[in-house]
């Protein structure tokens, strides 16, 4: 007959769980004598009684938060029992070893199906509405990533139908709830953490496809910039490009278009490239920022240069983009994108024209944003810095090829 009872605040309530489990083990308190419920309290943990620590090997621990997703009714005794055996050194029943089993691969098939297919799951609504889906799990694997759809989805509202249970990011609260019940806030701490790491400091996912990467951005809400501009410009071109452009931010005309480099720049660019014997079609081209900062000047609207706090905003999708292509070699057009990728401030005369290697092994070149070489007054000053802007791409491409040992 049990004899302590342990009150769990929701079905996946991992986190005093685990305290409890800690405790109890400790204390070598079997599974027989502990009841196990699930019943909002509001109230924060306890203090735990003293007990002798221990530890618990990686994957044991991670057996019994996989357990803890699933929908067995007796998924906590299941788990501490699984916890308990570990410390006293006692055997688990075989059945309950191959249920605690079974019901794992459950919960990672699920997870691995969420978090692969998630832009193939949820639907997108333009305006407030955001993402929506209906989703037949048999597991609490959607609840336990709700954090990572979260990020996964830039931050944009949310809500998923369940069997029997809903979720909802509003923008500002995860909202969560039975069928027939009024849906209630849910702290993203006492959820378990997601597997996948963060990006810096924003917790925005590591994407680990490109084109995943770039639906995410479409839906950032991350900064106000978003909120004026006509669309997210995200880069674009080879997801397996050996060269990598980063300009500042996107022009009137990306903005407009929705792809970078389009606008008088990026056909100097453009022009540039082809006699420095680079196909674009072969480079990832792409900006620090990844919307259009501009002032209303009557119907025009003016450039206006990208700030700190813009940049740092938008760091992880350059960080994403850097990541899942992975160039050989990183050419930073103009000094915001050399600033944002080098972290200190960068002149250009200083660093321009040479080879720099960066912080992951990546060769970086510095050199001018082609939008500078159209502000040039003098036509000798401007043939001039043309020239020395297309030395320094056949630079970058010379270093498309690593040297031999």
């Amino acid at each position: 007959m049990p004899q302590t009872t342990i009150t769990l605040d929701h079905p996946v309530d991992f986190a005093r769980w685990r305290s409890a489990t800690r405790a109890l083990v400790g204390l070598h308190v079997s599974p027989e004598a502990i009841a196990w419920h699930v019943a909002p309290s509001g109230q924060p943990d306890t203090p735990a009684p003293d007990a002798r620590p221990f530890r618990i090997p990686r994957e044991t621990m991670q057996l019994a938060a996989d357990v803890l997703q699933s929908m067995l009714p007796d998924r906590f005794t299941l788990a501490y029992r699984l916890i308990y055996t570990h410390v006293t050194g006692t055997d688990i029943p075989p059945p309950d070893l191959a249920r605690m089993e079974d019901a794992a691969a459950a919960v990672r098939t699920e997870t691995a199906h969420l978090r692969h297919d998630l832009f193939t799951l949820m639907q997108h609504t333009d305006g407030d509405d955001g993402w929506h889906a209906t989703l037949q799990a048999t597991t609490y694997a959607p609840e336990c990533n709700a954090r990572f759809m979260t990020f996964q989805l830039s931050l944009a509202p949310w809500r998923l139908v369940l069997p029997g249970r809903r979720m909802e990011w509003t923008g500002k609260e995860l909202l969560y709830g039975q069928d027939g019940a009024a849906p209630s806030p849910i702290a993203f701490n006492s959820l378990p953490p997601p597997a996948m790491p963060l990006v810096n400091g924003l917790d925005i996912p590591r994407i680990t496809a490109l084109p995943a990467v770039a639906l995410a951005a479409r839906t950032c809400r991350i900064c106000p910039m978003a909120r004026h501009a006509t669309q997210t410009v995200f880069g674009e071109g080879r997801s397996d490009a050996r060269m990598m452009f980063v300009g500042e931010q996107p022009g009137d005309k990306e903005d407009l278009a929705g792809r970078p480099f389009v606008g008088p720049a990026g056909q100097l660019f453009d022009r540039a490239l082809m006699e420095a014997g680079i196909d674009r079609d072969d480079a990832y081209v792409t900006n620090t920022v990844k919307h259009f900062k501009f002032r209303p000047r009557g119907t025009r609207r003016i450039h206006e240069k990208a700030g700190p706090e813009e940049i740092a905003n938008c760091a992880p999708w350059l960080a994403a983009e850097r990541r899942v292509i992975r160039p050989h070699v990183l050419v930073m057009l103009g000094a915001t994108a050399a600033s944002a990728l080098l972290g200190r401030h960068v002149t250009i005369g200083r660093e321009r024209s040479r080879a720099i290697t960066l912080d992951d092994g990546t060769t970086g070149v510095v050199t001018v944003h082609p939008s500078f070489l159209l502000r040039v007054p003098d036509e000798a000053a401007r043939v001039r810095e043309y020239d020395h802007f297309v030395a320094d791409l056949k630079l970058a491409a010379s270093l498309r090829t690593p040297a031999a040992p």
